[in-house]
C-alpha cells in the first residue's frame, strides 16, 4: 500500500469535480476523482490507494446519505476519513443531513484558494485539527505590507490568529528576523512580530503550503487582539457544520 495520502474527490458531476480537482492540482494535492462510492472503492483496490481526507458536494445524489458515507469510510480508511463538503451552501434540511452524516467540515462558495487549501489540509489532518488550538486560525485572504528594517514589500496574509499569522510572499524574511506589519482588519491593525518558519522553493518546501512566512506577534495591542478574535471566531463558524 502507498504510504501516501490521498484526497478522494466523490462528485458525479464530471464538470464540476474536475475544476476543483484541477485547482487542487495546482496546490500540490494528489486528487483522486469518483462519480460513486462503488468507483472510489474500484479505484482503491485496483491501485493500492490510501485516502486521507473526502471531499463531497452539498447534492450528493444519495437516497442515504449517512449510510453512504459511512460504509465509504469505513472501507477506504476505517472509518476515520474526514468529510469536507465543497459547494453553495444547502437549505437547512440539507444541512443537517450532512450533520447526521458525519460531515464536519465545510467551505461554501465563493471560496479563495487559500481557503480551499486551508479546509483541505485541515481534513487531511484528521480530527485532532477539527479541536480547538491553542490559538484558532483561520483563512483569511487578505493584503498586507510587511516592513523589515527599510525594506517594504506587499504579501497576501494566508492564515490568521491572534497569537500570528502565515504570510505569502516570494521574498521570505529569516527565520528569527523582526517585522511589522498592517492588518486592514476593523480600523486598521499595526502588529510588531518575528519569523518563525519560512516555506521557500526547494527540496524542502511543504508543497501543499504558499511559499512564504509565519509569524509570531511579539507586540499587539490589547484592543487590536480583541478585534482579530472576533474576527477569526466568525471566520471559524462558516467553516464548520
Amino acid at each position: 500500500m502507498s504510504a501516501e495520502k490521498n484526497i478522494l474527490l466523490l462528485d458525479s458531476e464530471t464538470r464540476r469535480s474536475q475544476a476543483l480537482a484541477d485547482r487542487l492540482y495546482r496546490m500540490g494535492f494528489v486528487v483522486r476523482r469518483a462519480k460513486t462510492a462503488e468507483d472510489a472503492f474500484q479505484l482503491a483496490a485496483e491501485r493500492g490507494l490510501q485516502f486521507g481526507a473526502a471531499l463531497v458536494p452539498p447534492d450528493l445524489p444519495v437516497a442515504n446519505l449517512a449510510g453512504a458515507l459511512t460504509a465509504c469510510g469505513r472501507r477506504l480508511d476505517d472509518g476515520s476519513l474526514v468529510w469536507l463538503v465543497v459547494g453553495r451552501s444547502p437549505e437547512p434540511e440539507r444541512m443537517q443531513a450532512l450533520r447526521d452524516a458525519g460531515v464536519r467540515l465545510a467551505l461554501w462558495e465563493p471560496f479563495d484558494d487559500g481557503a480551499l487549501r486551508f479546509q483541505v489540509n485541515r481534513a487531511l489532518a484528521g480530527l485532532c485539527e477539527i479541536a480547538p488550538r491553542r490559538e484558532l486560525r483561520v483563512p483569511v485572504g487578505l493584503a498586507t505590507e510587511i516592513r523589515a528594517g527599510a525594506r517594504r514589500k506587499v504579501a497576501g496574509v494566508y492564515t490568521l490568529s491572534a497569537a500570528g499569522a502565515f504570510l505569502e510572499t516570494p521574498r521570505p524574511s529569516l527565520k528569527g528576523a523582526p517585522v511589522s506589519l498592517d492588518l486592514p482588519i476593523g480600523a486598521g491593525i499595526t502588529a510588531e512580530g518575528r519569523v518563525v518558519y519560512t516555506n521557500v522553493p526547494g527540496n524542502l518546501r511543504k508543497r501543499t503550503l504558499p511559499v512564504g512566512m509565519a509569524i509570531a506577534f511579539t507586540g499587539l495591542p490589547d484592543e487590536a487582539e480583541q478585534v482579530i478574535r472576533r474576527r477569526v471566531a466568525e471566520k471559524a463558524l462558516s467553516l464548520v457544520l
